[in-house]
Formats: C-alpha cells, structure tokens, sequence
C-alpha cells in the first residue's frame, strides 16, 4: 500500500482525507481572541493575582465564541 507523508505521521493513501479532517476541524476550534493591549495586561495581571491566591502558576486563554 503506498504511504504519504503528513505533517504528525505516515498515513495509507485511504486515511489522509479523514486525517486531513482532524486538521480541520482542530484548526477551526483554536481561534483565539484577538486582544489589544490593555486587554492583555487585564489578563496579566488576573493570572497574577490568582497565582498568588492559589500559590500555583496559572495561564489564562481567551477564545472567541
């Protein structure tokens, strides 16, 4: 059976287009929102703040919905 090269992995000619799907549909649901500057210091400093509250490291994301 004749393999292609992909981007995560060698697929079987018959996978790529379910493979290319996944790619897809994992792209369409990354969309980050597009954030000014004052924005993301407004995020900053929650993750500041929080970490300081839970004595742990915290990362927010902001996604559109």
């Amino acid at each position: 059976m004749p393999h292609i090269q992909s981007s995560f992995t060698e697929l079987p000619v018959n996978c790529r287009s379910a493979a290319d799907r996944m790619v897809q549909a994992l792209a369409a649901e990354d969309q980050f929102a597009d954030l000014n500057e004052g924005c993301k210091r407004k995020l900053t400093a929650l993750e500041e703040e929080l970490s300081k509250e839970l004595k742990e490291r915290v990362a927010l994301v902001a996604y559109r919905i």
